[in-house]
């Protein structure tokens, strides 16, 4: 793909309107290709990211550069957040310790799942 069709295919991503409700803050990264030093990062990779107002401790995964699961291990994952990947595109994002699920396909949200009674169990039990 060159940059200019995975800039349009990006663009066109962004007009989902679950897309942009989405919880991923790593969603625009989506084929974007990851490499230090000239090489394509493989493996498990960790960083400090500021995420909802603190540094957060984020592991990503990735194969010839592209944030990849492998395993069934998610491809980013920080405290009660998992995104799972394929070649550089979100597949599922489980948010907020489960209690929110979105599924996607082809890049984009095709549904997003609020898990209610989790949530009430959790208040409940507080």
């Amino acid at each position: 793909m060159t940059e200019a069709e995975i800039t349009a295919r990006r663009e066109s991503f962004r007009q989902n309107g679950l897309y942009r409700e989405s919880s991923s803050p790593y969603k625009d990264f989506q084929l974007e290709q990851f490499s230090a030093d000239g090489t394509a990062l493989d493996g498990r990779h960790s960083r400090t990211e500021r995420i909802g107002g603190k540094d957060v401790l984020v592991i990503f995964s990735f194969r010839n550069g592209l944030i990849h699961s492998d395993d069934g291990l998610p491809a980013v994952e920080y405290p009660m957040h998992w995104e799972y990947w394929k070649d550089g595109l979100i597949e599922k994002v489980v948010d907020a310790g489960g209690d929110t699920v979105e599924h996607w396909k082809d890049g984009v949200p095709v549904r997003i799942e609020q898990n209610r009674a989790a949530l009430r169990c959790t208040v409940a039990e507080v």
